[in-house]
């Protein structure tokens, strides 16, 4: 194996840093299952035992803790997609840069982006001092957000499984204690860890956007051969799916207890959808000059060729000979002529930007999709479908 494929081959952007590496010695690399159950563990059980003994499992309090919807969504199901989502980001980032590596540089730039780009990023998510700035951030909002009160049963004069209500103070119960200094922080910081992650890969992409890459104006994709790229991003949309989940546990909260918000919720779920497709969207412009080149640069030669190919057809074909005097002559195929529009055709279709409507459509109803619940709690099934018609006919 060359050093550049090795390079690649080795290269991970969910690996790296004091936890990945605390990881590995407690042999659960690329045990994705078990972390999960083992955060479940930490995160999750402790708080279902805590708030048993307490009395506010499911009752007792403003809001039981199998009641609170914001944090079931936040650690039964985000957190383990967090978790999960590691190998189907990681093996779709090997494809794309490898893709790149060998199908549109040459041999000298391979080995160039190689050495520094993918060095860079590498460092980047092996930086032990990243992690550290990211928890002492994951701290400083968990403070903020408590003294804030924006955790369920914190507001003043309101009580839950997390705190209770005496005499207009609030007072945190063990449940809360453990909700707050560890199983809220753990997910927070395994968000911002993947946040981070998403970053180092648009600076990844803008440094391979800086690169000599061969663009091929006929390729099928119609992107110059940059389609694949959207195979990347489509599995960092699950990262954002998270945020999804997470967001829409907390707007169903919201709505149960004011149906009123509907409106104000509604401005809020299509924010994040549009939030999330500009960042997945935003990198892709990082080719659009080398796209514009390419498509120029191959329109002028697909105009020099056609130029040749007509001349030479009027020449053979033009004229007061029999037709079946070329035949048998074998002069130039008038098929060579409708093949040359075929792929001027398709040339003039070539996207400035690698991503389709579709693309755009399938990625935003992923999106969209934990939300989904939210309209059946505001609307009738009746009346939903209803809707549903009216947007269709």
């Amino acid at each position: 194996m060359s050093t550049d494929q090795s390079s690649i081959e080795h290269f991970s952007l969910s690996e790296g840093g004091p936890f990945d590496r605390a990881l590995t010695k407690l042999h659960l690399h690329d045990k994705q299952r078990t972390i999960a159950v083992a955060a479940l563990c930490i995160t999750w059980l402790p708080l279902v035992l805590l708030t048993g003994i307490e009395g506010t499992l499911y009752s007792g309090g403003q809001t039981s803790f199998l009641y609170d919807i914001a944090m079931q969504a936040r650690l039964l199901l985000a957190m383990p997609l967090l978790v999960l989502i590691k190998l189907a980001i990681d093996s779709k980032v090997i494809v794309v840069t490898r893709y790149l590596s060998e199908a549109l540089m040459n041999e000298e730039e391979r080995e160039h982006i190689l050495t520094t780009a993918l060095q860079r990023a590498a460092k980047w998510t092996n930086s032990t001092l990243t992690e550290i700035i990211l928890l002492l951030m994951v701290i400083a909002t968990t403070a903020i957000f408590v003294q804030g009160g924006v955790y369920t049963g914190l507001r003043a004069g309101t009580g839950s499984w997390m705190a209770t209500s005496r005499e207009g103070s609030q007072t945190l119960t063990y449940a809360g204690y453990w909700a707050i200094f560890i199983s809220i922080p753990f997910f927070q910081f395994l968000l911002s860890r993947w946040l981070w992650r998403y970053f180092v890969w648009i600076l990844l992409l803008f440094r391979l956007s800086k690169a000599k890459l061969n663009l091929l104006p006929t390729h099928a994709d119609r992107a110059g051969g940059l389609g694949i790229i959207l195979l990347a991003q489509r599995s960092f949309n699950l990262f954002f799916l998270t945020g999804s989940v997470l967001i829409s546990g907390g707007l169903i909260t919201r709505l149960i207890q004011n149906p009123d918000s509907f409106n104000t919720i509604r401005s809020e779920m299509i924010g994040y959808v549009v939030l999330c497709l500009v960042l997945l969207i935003g990198p892709l412009f990082f080719f659009t000059g080398k796209l514009v080149r390419a498509k120029n640069e191959g329109l002028l030669h697909l105009s020099h060729l056609g130029a040749t190919l007509s001349r030479q057809f009027e020449k053979e074909w033009v004229n007061d000979l029999p037709g079946e005097k070329g035949i048998t002559e074998k002069k130039p195929d008038p098929s060579m002529i409708y093949d040359y529009s075929g792929i001027y055709d398709s040339l003039q279709l070539l996207r400035v930007i690698p991503i389709t409507p579709r693309d755009i459509i399938s990625m935003a109803l992923t999106l969209f999709a934990p939300f989904i619940p939210i309209l059946f709690i505001h609307f009738s099934v009746a009346e939903l479908l209803q809707r549903i018609l009216k947007l269709l006919v």
